[in-house]
């Protein structure tokens, strides 16, 4: 049994604000198996996986982080959809479980398998998605792409119960936890003020953050409601010239969205999620941070320089002292004070500033290496997307997602925040051609 590391709780408590289900999708060439054959496979495959051998266990009063405690994989938890029978249909569905969150403590995952359709993307006959729903708590993008392929990868075999806990021992456990939560919070209130004094010292020198943008339309707080695009292009369209998918999709991206919103002259910029290369024990270990997209600067490949140059400024001042200890200082708040903060969080109030037009998240989730069929070549998977979560304040979220060559740009968004979603994805469509023309060894200028 292990507590929950900071950033793991404030995932986990902050979804009961803000919906925060991870949809990892996967689509792969239709194998010969049939759907419940597949679910049954992916099930014993689940249960070679340790992350997927989890739950939470929430203490008295937040006394103390919540703890990971064993769970065993049970079919409940895989799901077929035989009534999806188009990726156009399948993408409908999905927004649909958008509805359905997760409750960590009783199963923090679902396997949701539909098919088989036609109409994917890549895929010239019949296909078969499987989308992991997965509670951000237990990882964020790249741990999440780490356990979606220890899944798909995992021996199809059958493997001895996990014990699960009694109710008794469940509750043992759940009192010495909450007795040595609450001897720990004297220690935790003198560490916090120590480091909060020492951040606050250090932010007087290193001067303010980022002033952010003015909301734009895009900003409003969506409904219910999530309309989900997805556009899957080759690598070498999206781009070249050494540069990184990520910058080439902010580019796209740079475009689009002045496109659509029909205003030129106003500043534009995205809330990045940014991987953090430190060693920590937490499951998410990144940040978000604002990454200017210069569209005032009309050569697209000097364009990309610069939003390049932004996101490695902004990956250094992520590790500078002074936020370095900002973060530290909220880690060692006694958890009590930190969710009683979180539930004072009023979502209907309106920001003056945010920190990006759009939220991006950008993930490679490695070589297209596996399949979901008895033999190697049979049902192969083709490509990855995924949708990153609306919040009350970002109508709108872009992921961009490489599986081997494919590179997989998803817009997610509500009708009441864009009610022609499909203007929007032809405008992107557009975007992402231009970029590649303008990227690629050998092409001229664009403007």
């Amino acid at each position: 049994m292990q507590r929950l590391a900071f950033a793991d709780a404030m995932s986990y408590w902050t979804a009961s604000a803000i919906s925060n289900d991870q949809f990892v999708v996967y689509c792969f060439a239709e194998p010969q198996l049939s759907l419940d054959a597949i679910a049954e496979r992916l099930l014993m495959q689940a249960r070679h996986v340790d992350d997927l051998r989890l739950a939470v266990l929430d203490l008295p009063g937040t006394i103390d982080r919540p703890y990971w405690v064993p769970r065993n994989p049970d079919a409940g938890q895989i799901r077929t959809h035989t009534e999806v029978s188009t990726w156009s249909e399948c993408l409908t569905h999905i927004a649909g479980l958008m509805a359905d969150q997760l409750v960590p403590s009783a199963a923090a995952w679902r396997l949701h398998v539909c098919g088989p359709l036609t109409g994917a993307p890549r895929c010239d006959g019949g296909a078969v998605v499987v989308v992991l729903q997965i509670a951000h708590a237990l990882g964020d993008g790249r741990r999440t792409a780490q356990i979606a392929r220890r899944l798909f990868t995992a021996p199809p075999e059958p493997i001895g119960a996990l014990r699960r806990d009694s109710g008794v021992h469940r509750g043992v456990t759940c009192i010495a936890a909450s007795v040595w939560g609450l001897s720990r919070i004297p220690l935790q209130v003198t560490e916090m003020v120590a480091r909060g004094l020492y951040a606050w010292r250090l932010s007087t020198r290193w001067g303010p953050t980022a002033p952010g943008y003015a909301p734009s339309p895009l900003n409003e707080q969506p409904d219910a409601g999530r309309a989900l695009r997805v556009l899957v292009v080759d690598r070498a369209d999206l781009t070249g010239g050494g540069v990184s998918v990520t910058v080439a999709a902010l580019t796209a991206i740079s475009i689009a969205l002045p496109a659509y919103l029909d205003d030129p002259d106003r500043s534009y910029g995205v809330e990045l999620t940014i991987g953090a290369d430190t060693e920590t024990e937490a499951r998410n270990n990144f940040r978000n941070t604002g990454v200017d997209l210069h569209t005032d600067v009309g050569d697209l490949r000097d364009r990309a320089r610069r939003i390049a140059d932004g996101i490695a400024a902004a990956r250094r001042a992520g590790a500078d002292p002074a936020r370095r200890a900002s973060r530290q200082a909220s880690a060692a708040t006694p958890p009590l004070l930190t969710h009683w903060g979180l539930r004072q969080f009023d979502p209907t109030r309106r920001p003056t500033t945010v920190i990006g037009i759009t939220v991006v998240s950008s993930v490679d989730r490695g070589a297209a290496d596996f399949a979901i069929g008895d033999a190697e070549d049979d049902g192969k998977v083709l490509f990855s997307t995924g949708f990153p979560a609306l919040s009350p304040a970002q109508g709108l979220t872009h992921g961009v997602h490489g599986l081997g060559t494919a590179v997989a740009l998803s817009v997610t968004t509500s009708p009441a925040v864009m009610p022609d979603v499909d203007r929007y994805a032809g405008l992107l469509a557009d975007a992402i051609t231009d970029v590649g023309a303008a990227l690629r060894p050998g092409s001229g200028s664009e403007t």
